[in-house]
């Protein structure tokens, strides 16, 4: 991390069960958490014929009943740590994620179980973008897409899902991006002495008249 100079900013996603619920990265969660219900459905349907064959005196078939609810019983509790586990499985993923901005490129670590590991310079990332649901915004959620020019369509976009206040971290990446682009590719004028490491610099040189005095002198002179 050293030879890539200073940390200027770390991103990682955060976790909400309820916005789990409909991220494609909460996809086990989601179906862990519909049989916890529709087990927790059936326990009560079985309570209820239990109710119903005393109330009427059915004697024959209430044994039936119990084992029936004493096994929907024992499977919502599967359930029910099935859940669990998987919660605290993507805590752990989400936790193991980290995506680190330096002054020239951005590391993207994912250390849970298998380690992955990527950079990527800011002068080949061509675009980036914020998507968002109608859920996202009640929740204050939101998807950062990073577009790249890898060739391979795998390759080209980098997602953060599950940002927290996405607005801000959107604006903070897009001017340490912005900001890295120019630096790799300073801007020239016509006197070839001469860089522009910020774009306000280059704007206030041609108000001036600087580039556009130096530009024509140039040209005046390859004339």
């Amino acid at each position: 991390m050293e030879e890539k100079g200073e940390v200027l900013y770390e991103l990682g996603p955060k976790f909400d069960f309820f916005y789990e619920l409909t991220m494609p990265t909460g996809k086990k969660m989601k179906s862990s958490f519909v049989l916890v219900i529709v087990t927790i459905i059936i326990n009560v349907v079985l309570e209820f014929a239990k109710s119903f064959v005393e109330d009427y005196d059915h004697f024959y078939y209430m044994p039936i009943l119990k084992i029936l609810s004493v096994v929907g019983l024992i499977i919502l509790g599967f359930m029910v740590l099935l859940l669990i586990a998987r919660i605290v499985m993507q805590v752990l993923e989400y936790k193991g994620i980290k995506y680190t901005f330096y002054k020239n490129c951005m590391v993207y670590e994912n250390n849970f179980l298998n380690q992955t590991k990527k950079t990527i310079e800011y002068s080949n990332i061509r675009e980036i973008e914020i998507r968002r649901t109608l859920l996202d915004r009640m929740l204050n959620y939101g998807v950062i897409i990073i577009y790249t020019n890898a060739e391979k369509a795998y390759g080209s976009a980098t997602v953060i899902y599950a940002v927290k206040d996405i607005e801000k971290h959107y604006n903070n990446i897009e001017k340490i991006v912005h900001s890295g682009n120019i630096m790799n590719n300073p801007i020239k004028t016509g006197d070839v002495s001469k860089d522009f490491e910020t774009h306000d610099q280059f704007i206030d040189a041609i108000n001036t008249g600087e580039v556009e005095t130096k530009i024509s002198n140039e040209e005046n002179h390859k004339e």
